[in-house]
């Protein structure tokens, strides 16, 4: 059994597909609607990863050792000096001040004057002085060398106004310092 259709029936088929490639009022002719929806969120993609390749310049990490100027008290000391025992006030008393002078990449460095005072009962006590200078790093390490040449080397950290410097080289000098930024 065959159908027969007649020629208006033939004619309103195109008239749909016609129809259908002048969607959006014209806009696009020529492009079936499925087809033109894919476009669109082709475009729509490729502008989203157009605006964000043409953002600000990367942001580079900051490997900039910060900067530890400033007057510090001492919070406590452990050292062979000690002899191993946690001192703190007021059983020792210090200063701190550290002036940052350059920068270079990662390592920064300035002047120190450091004063840790033990008082005793019988007379004038005991104090540690060391003026001269220190060199921090992106990486955490420390060095100071006095302006008589004694140097040390160690590890520091910085947690808000709390600097803690512990010098394991020479062994002489061994010591865990923590100061508290006034």
């Amino acid at each position: 059994m065959s159908l027969l259709l007649s020629k208006g029936a033939r004619n309103s088929g195109r008239r749909i597909r016609k129809e259908s490639r002048r969607w959006l009022g014209g806009l696009v002719s020529g492009i079936e609607p499925k087809r033109l929806a894919s476009r669109m969120v082709a475009s729509a993609f490729t502008a989203v990863l157009l605006a964000a390749a043409c953002d600000d310049e990367p942001v580079e990490p900051d490997e900039t050792p910060p900067d530890l100027s400033g007057s510090y008290t001492l919070v406590s000391f452990t050292s062979t000096f000690t002899a191993g025992d946690t001192i703190t006030p007021p059983a020792a008393e210090g200063s701190f001040t550290l002036v940052q002078t350059a920068v270079v990449g990662q390592e920064a460095s300035g002047t120190l004057d450091l004063m840790i005072t033990f008082p005793d009962e019988s007379g004038p006590g005991t104090t540690l002085e060391m003026v001269g200078v220190y060199r921090n790093r992106f990486d955490g390490t420390w060095e100071q060398e006095s302006t008589e040449g004694f140097q040390a080397t160690g590890t520091y950290t910085l947690v808000g106004n709390t600097l803690s410097v512990e010098v394991t080289e020479p062994a002489l000098a061994v010591s865990y310092t923590v100061w508290r930024k006034q």
